[in-house]
């Protein structure tokens, strides 16, 4: 069936709604987490499947640098999360999406990475699309923490205390991904 040209609504019509309405962060944060929430699909999905999955390398020193591998078998394949922390110098930092520094970065891997490979991935996942990737490199991705909460928090947990919630709720977040990419 055809839409008329009378019928039809022109998106560049439509009044929206102010920026500082949909924006504000109490709103954001509204979003609380439903049965149909993509984590709570997924971990449903991992019970029904009897996914198994398995941290078979944790390499992160007590200043939390290093690479950990997280693997899921699931549907008689193996797929990893290859995960690199680094040390992010104060002058490669910006508050902007577009950098060339973050203080991680992801793989998700078809399979489980060998030495070589995994070698291989802590030399380009860091660089992210300037890097070489192969393709068992599924999926990129990296995040930032936040300057102005991260060490607040790390350093009252560390102490065995809570961190100040007025000042988390007017961050919103304690390290944000700033893109993930689908390789290829």
């Amino acid at each position: 069936m055809k839409t008329s040209p009378k019928t039809k609504k022109n998106y560049s019509e439509v009044e929206l709604r102010p920026a500082d309405e949909v924006m504000r962060l109490s709103r954001m944060g509204a979003c609380f987490p439903t049965r149909l929430s993509f984590s709570r699909t997924l971990i449903r999905f991992f019970a029904e499947q009897k996914a198994k999955i398995k941290r078979s390398i944790w390499e992160i020193d007590d200043d939390g640098f290093g690479r950990a591998v997280y693997s899921v078998y699931l549907g008689g394949y193996n797929y990893s999360l290859v995960a690199f922390s680094t040390m992010l110098a104060s002058e490669g930092r910006t508050d902007r999406v577009i950098a060339e520094a973050w203080d991680t970065s992801y793989v998700l891997y078809d399979g489980i990475p060998n030495k070589v490979e995994l070698e291989r991935l802590q030399i380009n996942t860091p660089k992210q699309e300037a890097g070489r990737f192969m393709a068992s490199d599924l999926i990129l991705s990296r995040a930032n923490k936040s300057v102005r909460i991260f060490d607040h928090v790390v350093d009252n947990l560390s102490n065995g205390k809570q961190p100040d919630k007025d000042l988390i709720s007017s961050v919103g977040y304690l390290m944000r991904t700033t893109a993930v990419y689908g390789n290829g």
